[in-house]
């Protein structure tokens, strides 16, 4: 084994564990109080389906289209660039990244634009 590797052996094992418990953990809250909050509302008298939202995947697959298209344009940009200024190591990365940033950003005005209406 190289020596590299032997020194990250004793660290990984105790934060593997670590973070699975930290999501068990999280997990285990979560439901509990959901079950907590429901159980109040049954006691109460109200409809326990309030918390009940609709499954609707549209602008989930919005915003993924959106993000492909800015991750492409980034990529084609990048080998523009790459023919333009030549081979540099920031290159892809910065247009790849400034892609899927406007992308982003244009996905969340055509989300709020969807949802005001």
């Amino acid at each position: 084994m190289d020596h590299s590797l032997e020194a990250l052996v004793p660290v990984t094992i105790p934060l593997t564990i670590s973070l699975c418990l930290a999501g068990f953990g999280i997990a285990y809250y979560y439901f509990t109080t959901r079950s907590r909050e429901r159980l109040a509302l049954i006691e109460k008298g109200l409809d326990p389906t309030a918390f009940v939202r609709s499954r609707s995947y549209l602008p989930l697959l919005l915003l993924l289209g959106v993000l492909s298209l800015g991750l492409a344009a980034g990529i084609a940009g990048g080998a523009v660039l790459t023919q333009l200024v030549g081979e540099h190591n920031y290159v892809y990365p910065a247009t790849v990244f400034f892609g899927a940033g406007l992308s982003l950003v244009a996905a969340y005005y055509l989300l709020r634009a969807t949802t005001t209406r």
